[in-house]
């Protein structure tokens, strides 16, 4: 495990998550974020660098004090490998499984390991899935390939059934 410390490290970060967009969209824009000051003083660790294969972007150990509240500990991860990721995520170092957590991901091949995960560690897991929204404007700026014609709803559209 490594902690990315430094804007050299993070910038490299944010421009190799930029080239697996839309699927590291979650954690690219928190790193994106990170690298503009980092307004929430958020963590990034990697399984290994430079080519690391996961993720994780949590808040400092003095910021989640609070083992009842899920909105300061609030993890982001992203996976190139899925099935190798659950060693990385099954560490105290990483994951505080003793506290409510919220984990974010953008991946649904994630959603199984995250599930075993949580039953091991924590034994209640709920699952929630929300759709994310911007316009097309600022979609072309973080990546014109999230602009697919085919898949856009126009705002006096109904949204397409998924």
């Amino acid at each position: 495990m490594f902690y990315l410390q430094g804007s050299q490290m993070l910038q490299v970060l944010e421009n190799s998550l930029r080239k697996q967009l839309p699927e590291t969209l979650k954690v690219y824009g928190t790193v994106f974020h990170m690298n503009q000051g980092n307004p929430f003083k958020l963590k990034a660790l990697v399984d290994k660098w430079p080519d690391f294969n996961t993720v994780v972007i949590r808040p400092r150990e003095e910021d989640m004090e609070d083992d009842l509240d899920h909105y300061t500990s609030t993890y982001l991860i992203y996976s190139k490998d899925p099935e190798n990721c659950q060693k990385f995520l099954s560490s105290s170092e990483v994951i505080n499984w003793k506290q409510h957590l919220q984990i974010q991901s953008s991946q649904s091949s994630l959603d199984k390991v995250i599930e075993k995960l949580g039953a091991i560690n924590s034994g209640k897991v709920k699952h929630t899935q929300c759709f994310l929204y911007m316009k097309r404007e600022t979609a072309k700026k973080v990546d014109s390939s999230l602009v697919d014609m085919n898949n856009l709803v126009h705002s006096s559209d109904n949204p397409k059934p998924m």
